[in-house]
């Protein structure tokens, strides 16, 4: 249940000469000052790039009593916010928000009501954007705390030039006997446009691609191409060397790691018909290949972070993401629940989680563990097993353990729950 502000009065009553007064202990208080600062570079003409940030500084509101409050902003074409799009700062929990440009462009594409490339290229046949006036204003309010929310002025950036930036689905090629062999080059990039393997909208980025073709029987051979550049240089398939490699498609479904090569997949018994073709290249140290007869649903891998000891205790921010490539714990059949296994050394071990790298490194509001407070909490084994309960913060699940293992470590996020076994 949500928290109620409480709200007290000071009562004295005035005997003649007398007056009394009665101490009290600090109460969480409605504020009624927020003010967000005009911006310093208010007039200043603005690119906005990915990479780079806007800065929003506002007060602090006085809510009576020293408390953690989350800060975020909302931007608007218009002065009276008609209409607004939410921008969460690269910290949740500092006054002096830093809001990624990428996302101030992509608040621009959806208060301009661009959803694709068609819809911006017939506003904006020369592929840029004016500079326009960007209206902004603060909130601030305690998590959890109903009535806490504080809404303050209105200021601008006077000078953005904004970009294309409504994600859009990234795509790879099929290359091989079922489009003719044409040939991966960028003159025949139409030839190729039904050929290509798209990730889903829900999940831009992702670097799993899928696509459903019709292959007759005697044409399954094929490997994939990232890009139009030649036979050589971005070519996928089942071996470096250029040899095709013959497999029986048994059943309904087809699995094969994938190298970076130009070995293709042949399937000589291949019955001829639909085929859902999918490769998860999220992992480019693991890419994996699965074939389905027929149209299949796809569903995309989702992550989390494992931050710790095992981890290096590298910081989980944005600029760290090639190395927590290796510290992820996913969930593959979107059940909520997360998977990862590491080898672990004997003696300490610690950990905690987060949901995403973020620019806020070490700040990175996504974290969970076995506590609040940042520390480590004594966990006992039994039988060489740990169950207990996750919360939002950067306490760490703490082990000491007599022998080298495996950690196996699975995070159900439908009931906040940390199992973790060592074999």
């Amino acid at each position: 249940m949500k928290k109620i502000l409480k709200y007290t009065a000071v009562a004295c009553a005035i005997f003649g000469l007398a007056s009394c007064s009665q101490d009290r202990d600090p109460v969480l208080q409605t504020p009624t000052k927020y003010v967000l600062n005009v911006p310093t570079m208010q007039d200043q003409y603005i690119d906005l790039q990915a990479g780079n940030v806007l800065e929003l500084v506002s007060s602090q509101p006085d809510y009576g009593v020293a408390t953690i409050a989350q800060y975020s902003a909302e931007m608007s074409l218009t002065e009276d916010f008609a209409k607004s799009y939410e921008l969460a700062p690269a910290s949740k929990t500092l006054a002096r928000m830093e809001i990624p440009q990428d996302k101030v462009a992509l608040g621009m594409m959806d208060l301009l009501g661009i959803t694709d490339k068609e819809t911006f290229d017939a506003a904006y046949p020369t592929g840029e954007l004016p500079y326009m006036k960007v209206y902004f204003r603060a909130n601030c309010e305690i998590d959890g705390v109903e009535g806490s929310k504080i809404t303050s002025n209105v200021v601008a950036y006077n000078n953005i030039k904004g970009y294309f930036a409504v994600p859009v689905p990234g795509y790879i090629y099929l290359v091989g006997a079922p489009e003719g062999w044409a040939g991966p080059t960028e003159s025949n990039e139409a030839h190729y446009a039904d050929w290509r393997l798209f990730e889903p909208k829900d999940a831009i980025g992702s670097n799993v691609y899928s696509g459903v073709f019709d292959i007759p029987a005697g044409s399954a051979m094929f490997r994939f191409y990232t890009q139009l550049t030649g036979w050589d240089a971005d070519s996928y398939g089942y071996q470096v060397d250029d040899s095709a490699t013959d497999f029986d498609f048994d059943g309904d479904t087809f699995t094969s790691p994938v190298v970076k090569g130009k070995g293709s997949f042949n399937f000589p018994n291949w019955e001829g018909g639909k085929m859902t073709i999918t490769l998860d290249m999220s992992d480019m140290k693991n890419i994996m290949l699965t074939c389905t007869k027929g149209e299949a649903a796809v569903v995309v891998a989702k992550y989390i972070y494992l931050v710790g000891s095992i981890s290096g205790w590298k910081e989980p921010g944005i600029a760290n993401e090639a190395d927590y490539a290796n510290y992820r714990l996913a969930d593959r059949s979107d059940s909520g629940i997360y998977t990862g296994s590491w080898p672990v050394s004997a003696g300490h071990v610690n950990f905690r989680f987060c949901k995403e790298l973020t620019e806020a490194g070490w700040d990175n509001d996504t974290q969970f563990g076995a506590q609040v407070d940042d520390g480590d909490v004594a966990c006992t084994l039994t039988n060489g097993s740990y169950n207990g309960s996750y919360v939002n913060g950067k306490g760490n699940f703490a082990f000491d353990i007599e022998n080298d293992a495996t950690v196996n470590i699975t995070v159900d996020t439908n009931n906040s729950t940390v199992t973790v076994k060592f074999e």
